[in-house]
């Protein structure tokens, strides 16, 4: 009796084959007809999952960054200092290992789809994504202010803070030799020397 094939189990699959073809070759040089064969699939079975190379590519991008946003909530919640859960909140910026820098690679890659996309799958991505980063940053500067390190005042920063940091990584993509861990770092005390100053 042949085995029943589980869609999502298919799909984590596909998406998992297709993120290592993007490390390895670039989103750019990806070519869809050889990765359905590389992957030994017909065209007809890699279009029941996924209509468009697009559709693939976001729900690649999609998958990593969840997974990458859950072992965030893991770790977050054995962190006691704000520098270190700021640091883990933004560790995508951060971080050198390999995985981060693999898939830091790739957010600059999609980039353009992200920011400029109709899709409505894409734009809630966008706002799911937000909406959870904002949450840590507002619960950081709610567990400092608790504590009496913060003033009250300094939560209107946690929104902007997530702004200047997205801003900065933009600019480590467009400007030669911006040493984007560095800037963080020293914004992040900046922004703990403002608060509690506030």
């Amino acid at each position: 009796m042949p085995r029943m094939v589980n869609k999502e189990e298919k799909i984590d699959y596909i998406c998992d084959e297709a993120y290592n073809a993007f490390v390895e070759n670039g989103i750019d040089k990806f070519s869809l007809n050889k990765f359905i064969t590389d992957i030994k699939m017909s065209k007809g079975q890699f279009y029941h999952y996924f209509s468009t190379k697009e559709q693939l590519i976001y729900q690649v991008m999609s998958k990593k960054s969840f997974e990458l946003m859950n072992k965030i909530k893991e770790k977050y919640k054995y962190e006691e200092s704000y520098i270190n859960k700021i640091n883990l909140i933004f560790e995508i910026y951060l971080n050198e290992d390999k995985p981060y820098v693999d898939l830091r690679k790739l957010y600059i890659n999609t980039l353009h789809m992200y920011i400029t996309s109709d899709d409505k799958e894409i734009k809630e991505f966008n706002t799911n994504l937000y909406k959870t980063i904002f949450k840590y940053l507002e619960q950081l500067f709610d567990d400092e202010i608790q504590k009496g390190n913060f003033q009250p005042e300094s939560k209107n920063l946690a929104k902007a803070l997530c702004s200047t940091a997205d801003g900065m990584f933009l600019l480590s993509v467009m400007i030669e030799n911006y040493d984007l861990k560095t800037e963080l770092s020293n914004y992040f005390s900046e922004i703990e020397k403002l608060s509690k100053k506030y």
